[in-house]
């Protein structure tokens, strides 16, 4: 019995000591532990209904439509852009400059190195054998 009563006054006072040590981390806490404590506990998330309009759509939308004049310096800005140029070839020269392009990448790939027929039957014959069947 007194070792019992010991062994409860030393948890007691251990646990005491535990729970000022936890109240003493949650006051040094960062400052970004609370509102993480409060997204883990589902409050602080807004509801559908209180979802805002959107008021700046028909603004962003407007920005859409230019002036003839507007569209014409833009017009202006894409041709004098060296990439815009059309190409200078005709489609015969196209395809010619094609042909030429797999003839050289034709050129580059070895020939294949297939095994032949008898080559096929001489590893058969070398390594088949009959296996005992049930």
């Amino acid at each position: 019995m007194r070792l019992t009563a010991m062994l409860l006054c030393v948890l007691g006072t251990g646990c005491a000591g535990s729970m000022s040590n936890i109240s003493d981390l949650r006051d040094a806490a960062p400052e970004w532990y609370e509102a993480r404590k409060v997204e883990f506990q589902g409050r602080g998330y807004p509801s559908l209904g209180e979802v805002p309009e959107n008021t700046t759509y028909k603004s962003r939308q407007s920005t859409l439509f230019k002036t003839g004049t507007e569209r014409e310096e833009i017009r202006k800005a894409f041709f004098a852009d060296p990439r815009s140029e059309p190409a200078n070839l005709t489609a015969t020269e196209i395809s010619a400059w094609g042909r030429e392009l797999r003839e050289r990448v034709q050129a580059n790939i070895p020939p294949a190195d297939f095994l032949t027929d008898r080559e096929i039957a001489l590893m058969r014959a070398r390594f088949e054998r009959p296996r005992a069947r049930r």
